[in-house]
């Protein structure tokens, strides 16, 4: 069987290759006295090939080192990203917590400022659409408590009334609701005019020109229809038209946002009017007892 050029060309390349090393070892195993025209011919060209060896093994033990290096590097990036992922819900998480708080701070402390007969509601749904918008609450305190037409306040001012009750679910109109009706009053100047659903964030309301109304003045409820109790907030004037007439239009910002409320609360009767006689102040009774006689 003929060998090929090829075959016999590997064959010296690989008896080179590994004839060199063991040259180079022998010949560093001499003494230098002892080393021969050889030996030192192939310390010679062996030095340079040596260094390249030792270099290109540094080189590649310096790139392990570096890859290892590089994977610990980013294991532990990965580690502080997903605990950094965590520290950043727990945030978020306390920060929500804090805001319920405030919350339900804010809602008892209503309580304690509002005369009305009142009691809570969670709320349970936000329904709004170009015809209605509705806020759906749940009264847990019994069934067919609230009943359509009741007032519907929150701590920044007033919801809206009752629409549909069933069980303890109750579905809130609200102010911006195209078929509410409040009467409201321009709390500056106390103009007065009926407050009607516009659009999902604003509300009109026309008034006299009798009246100065400027951007920024606070609307609130008057208390003439009855429903709504005097001096709580609706919204800020965002906007004035002159109308042909004797009347202005004003575009009022509701106070509430409706999708960050949690608790509201139902008034289930108007305050107590103030007893007239409790302002005038009784003469105490004269003490009896024993008079000098005369």
């Amino acid at each position: 069987m003929a060998v090929s050029l090829h075959s016999v060309r590997n064959g010296a390349l690989v008896v080179i290759l590994l004839g060199i090393p063991v040259m180079l070892l022998r010949s560093s195993a001499k003494e230098p006295h002892e080393m021969g025209a050889f030996d030192r011919a192939i310390r010679r060209i062996g030095a340079p090939l040596e260094a390249a060896v030792s270099y290109s093994f540094g080189m590649l033990g310096g790139f392990f080192q570096r890859w290892v290096l590089q994977a610990r590097l980013q294991d532990a990036n990965e580690e502080l990203s997903g605990e950094n992922r965590e520290l950043k819900q727990k945030m978020r998480d306390l920060v929500q917590l804090e805001e319920e708080n405030a919350q339900l701070r804010r809602a008892l402390q209503m309580r304690d400022r509002v005369p009305e007969d009142m009691i809570p509601a969670e709320r349970v749904g936000v329904d709004q659409s170009p015809f209605f918008r509705v806020v759906n609450i749940r009264i847990d305190r019994g069934k067919n408590i609230a009943e359509p037409g009741m007032a519907v306040l929150a701590p920044d001012g007033v919801v809206g009334r009752i629409d549909k009750s069933f069980d303890d679910y109750s579905d809130v109109m609200l102010i911006t609701d195209a078929r509410s009706k409040i009467a409201v009053e321009v709390a500056r100047n106390h103009a007065q005019g009926i407050l009607l659903g516009h659009s999902e964030d604003s509300c009109m309301v026309d008034v006299s020109k009798d009246y100065e109304v400027q951007v920024g003045d606070i609307v609130q409820t008057s208390g003439v229809d009855e429903l709504f109790p005097k001096g709580h907030p609706v919204g800020q004037v965002v906007g004035v038209e002159q109308l042909v007439g004797d009347q202005q239009r004003l575009r009022v910002v509701p106070s509430v946002r409706f999708d960050r409320i949690d608790v509201v609360w139902v008034v289930l009767a108007a305050a107590p009017e103030a007893d007239p006689r409790a302002e005038i102040v009784q003469p105490s009774p004269q003490s009896r007892g024993l008079v000098p006689i005369r």
